[in-house]
C-alpha cells in the first residue's frame, strides 16, 4: 500500500483532519474508562489500559493509513464522505460492545446475533491490515532498499513499466479489502468446531494403558457468541470421540458479570466418560475461582487446584495433578518446585499434569511428569494449518509452543488449538478443535 501524499485535494486533507481528531477521542475515551475502571481494580481496567496501546493505537494507524490511500485513488469526495460517515459509526458500535462487554444486559441490542460480529470484524480487519503495513515498513521496505543497492540504476523509464506501475496501483485499490474478506473468514472459522485425533508416544508409558484416549478441551472462553447451541455441539462431538477420559486446562470464563456462564456448565454435564472430567484454572478463570469450582462440581467436573489424585483405569493407577496458573512469570519456577513437591517423591506412576500455560513447560521440575496438557495460545490463532498439530503461526514463530507435540527430556507437552477465544473471533486459517490423544507406550 502506497504512503499517503501531503498533496491530497482540500476536502481530503480537512476529513483527514477530522479523522485524526476522532481517533484520538476514541483512544482517550478508552484509556479514561480504563483509568475509571482501575480504582475498583478490575481485571477489565487491567485489558483495557494495556489494550489502548497495544492494540487500539496500531488499530487507529491502519484506519488513518487506509482513508489516506483511499483519499488519494480514488476522485469521488462525496463516497468518501459517506463512508468515513459509516466508518465512525462502526467506530462507535466497536467501542460500546467493548465497553459495555461485562455488563451484557446494559446494551442487549449491541450484543445481539444481529450486531455482535459487527466489533470483531471491523477491530480485526483493521489488526490485519496492522500487521500487513508493519510487515511491509520493517521487512518489505528494507529489502527492496538492499536490493536497488544491489542493482545498476535505470536509465529509462518505459510506456511498458509505467503501465505495469499503474496496473499495480489499481490491484493494489483492490487488495485493500482483503483484510475484511479475512476478518469475516476468521468469524466463520473461530466457530468451525473439529476433532482432531494425536498419537503421542510417552517414554514410560506403561504397556497396560497403552491406547488410552483423552478427550483435551482448553478455552473455551463461554460468553457472547460462544453460546449454549455451539457448547452443546462441542459436547456431541467430544462425546463421539468416546475418550476414556476429558481434561480441561483452564479460561472457562470471559470477564462478564451474571449468570453469562450457566450455559457452560449445562453443555458440561452432557459429556461422558467413564473415569470422569477434570480441570486446572487458567488466567481468565480468576474473577471468582470459588464459584467456578463449585459450578464445575455440579456438572462433573473435577478441579486440580494445586493437587494431584490418583484413579485407577483397568487395574492401573494414573496420577492426575493440576496447577493453577501463575501469574507472575518470574517467579514460575519457584511456584511449581513448592507445588510439586508438597506431592512428594516420584513414583513409578504414570503422571498426567494440566497446565494452562504451554510456555511454562520449561520452567516445570524436571521430570515432573509424562504428559503435561496446556492450551492458552489458541493454537497460534493466526497462521498456515498444515495438519493435525502442525502450522505455522506467529506464536511459534517467536518461540512459544502454540500447538502439537513438544518434547524436553522424557517429559512431553500437547497444546490443544483450544475450543474457543478470547475477545475477537479472529482465527485467521488456524481452527478451532476437540483433541483427542491416544496414549501410546514407547
Amino acid at each position: 500500500m502506497a504512503a499517503v501524499p501531503l498533496n491530497r485535494p482540500h476536502g481530503g486533507r480537512i476529513r483527514q483532519v477530522w479523522l485524526l481528531r476522532w481517533l484520538v477521542a476514541l483512544n482517550l475515551t478508552l484509556a479514561i474508562a480504563g483509568a475509571y475502571l482501575a480504582i475498583t481494580w478490575s481485571t477489565r481496567a487491567l485489558i483495557l489500559v494495556a489494550g489502548v496501546p497495544i492494540a487500539f493505537v496500531p488499530f487507529s494507524y491502519a484506519r488513518f493509513h487506509l482513508d489516506g490511500y483511499l483519499a488519494e485513488h480514488f476522485n469521488a469526495p462525496r463516497f468518501l464522505g459517506v463512508a468515513a460517515l459509516f466508518a465512525i459509526a462502526l467506530d462507535a458500535v466497536m467501542v460500546g460492545q467493548l465497553l459495555t462487554s461485562r455488563a451484557v444486559s446494559a446494551a442487549e441490542f449491541l450484543h445481539s446475533p444481529t450486531a455482535s460480529w459487527i466489533g470483531p470484524v471491523w477491530f480485526s480487519s483493521f489488526a490485519i491490515l496492522a500487521l500487513a503495513l508493519g510487515a511491509k515498513r520493517f521487512v518489505l521496505a528494507p529489502a527492496r532498499r538492499l536490493a536497488r543497492r544491489a542493482r545498476p540504476s535505470p536509465t529509462r523509464t518505459t510506456a511498458v513499466d509505467m503501465g505495469r506501475r499503474q496496473f499495480l496501483r489499481q490491484a493494489t485499490v483492490f487488495g485493500a479489502g482483503a483484510p475484511f474478506a479475512a476478518s469475516l473468514a476468521g468469524a466463520n472459522i473461530s466457530y468451525d468446531f473439529r476433532t482432531e485425533e494425536h498419537e503421542i508416544r510417552l517414554p514410560h508409558w506403561p504397556r497396560g494403558l497403552d491406547g488410552l484416549r483423552i478427550a483435551h478441551l482448553s478455552d473455551i472462553h463461554v460468553g457472547g457468541a460462544m453460546d449454549l447451541p455451539r457448547l452443546l455441539r462441542v459436547a456431541a462431538l467430544t462425546n463421539a470421540a468416546r475418550p476414556d477420559l476429558v481434561v480441561h486446562t483452564g479460561d472457562f470464563l470471559t470477564h462478564r458479570d451474571g449468570d453469562f456462564d450457566l450455559p457452560l456448565y449445562e453443555a458440561l454435564g452432557r459429556i461422558e466418560a467413564p473415569h470422569g472430567q477434570w480441570a486446572c484454572l487458567g488466567n481468565h478463570d480468576f474473577d471468582d475461582p470459588l464459584r467456578l469450582v463449585r459450578r464445575l462440581h455440579a456438572a462433573g467436573v473435577r478441579t486440580l487446584r494445586n493437587r494431584m489424585v490418583t484413579i485407577f483405569i483397568d487395574g492401573h493407577e494414573i496420577e492426575l495433578a493440576g496447577i493453577d496458573y501463575a501469574f507472575g512469570r518470574s517467579q514460575r519456577g519457584e511456584i511449581y518446585s513448592q507445588v510439586v513437591g508438597a506431592w512428594g517423591p516420584r513414583r513409578p506412576v504414570p503422571r498426567i499434569l494440566l497446565n494452562h500455560d504451554p510456555s511454562a513447560f520449561a520452567a516445570l521440575p524436571e521430570g515432573c511428569a509424562d504428559l503435561v496438557c496446556s492450551g492458552h495460545t489458541h493454537g497460534g490463532q493466526i497462521g498456515v494449518q498444515f495438519g493435525a498439530g502442525s502450522a505455522m503461526t506467529l506464536v511459534g514463530l517467536i518461540g512459544v509452543p502454540d500447538q502439537g507435540v513438544f518434547v524436553r527430556g522424557d517429559m512431553r507437552l500437547f497444546v490443544t488449538r483450544c475450543v474457543g477465544f478470547y475477545g475477537y473471533p479472529m482465527r485467521i486459517g488456524i481452527p478451532p478443535e476437540v483433541a483427542l490423544l491416544t496414549l501410546r507406550s514407547a
